[in-house]
């Protein structure tokens, strides 16, 4: 009988998936140690899938691996915060200034993140909301028509996305955050740009409020 090759992906992805969702969600909150026993027994799966799982995130800088500590819910300081807002305030601000001479595939896919977004609003699964949160503003900077700098952005909001998700959590009205993004996407998408620009300045400032009580 030949050899079969069994892909385990389906598994790795779905015991990420649940780790992602109680992170999310603040169960698995930043700092906290991940256990490889205990997730083993809880999930009811092997070793080596864990592994694997635990390695993806890491790989989307959800968790982090430190030698003697083993693996831990990504934790921002500060100073890190600080220098992520300032790099997005920059290429979200030049994305907005750059609609006038956007294609009209990246207003296209703007407008289409902000569907999914309000989709996952109404959905209400904490992934979702971050995911399509985060899709939104690399839209945003999607309309400079560089994928490079669409590249960074992503780093950058893969960097922030428990930050962005704890934000969502604790606003007590996800409606007016997503009348937010409504009233941004419709300044671009008529290039007002300056009241565009005003308006995406005074979220990204509202959102990096939030974050340091989060660290």
């Amino acid at each position: 009988m030949n050899s079969i090759n069994i892909d385990r992906s389906s598994v790795v992805e779905q015991v990420a998936d649940a780790l992602r969702e109680q992170m999310f969600a603040g169960q698995l909150r930043p700092g906290m140690a991940l256990r490889e026993g205990a997730l083993i027994e809880s999930l009811k799966v092997s070793r080596s899938t864990v592994r694997e799982a635990l390695q993806l995130l890491i790989g989307e800088g959800l968790l982090v691996r430190e030698p003697n500590k083993g693996v831990s819910v990504r934790q921002l300081n500060e100073a890190e915060v600080d220098d992520i807002f300032r790099a997005r305030r920059v290429l979200e601000l030049a994305g907005v200034r750059a609609v006038v001479d956007a294609s009209r595939r990246d207003l296209t896919n703007l407008t289409s993140r902000l569907a999914e977004y309000e989709a996952a609003v109404k959905e209400g699964s904490p992934v979702e909301i971050a995911r399509t949160h985060v899709q939104f503003h690399m839209a945003i900077v999607g309309l400079l028509g560089s994928p490079r700098l669409t590249e960074v952005a992503k780093s950058l909001l893969s960097e922030l996305q428990l930050a962005i998700s704890s934000v969502d959590r604790s606003s007590d009205d996800l409606p007016e955050m997503l009348r937010v993004h409504r009233q941004i996407a419709e300044l671009i998408r008529k290039a007002k740009v300056e009241e565009a620009v005003q308006l995406v300045d005074q979220h990204i400032s509202n959102a990096k409020a939030f974050v340091p009580a989060s660290l």
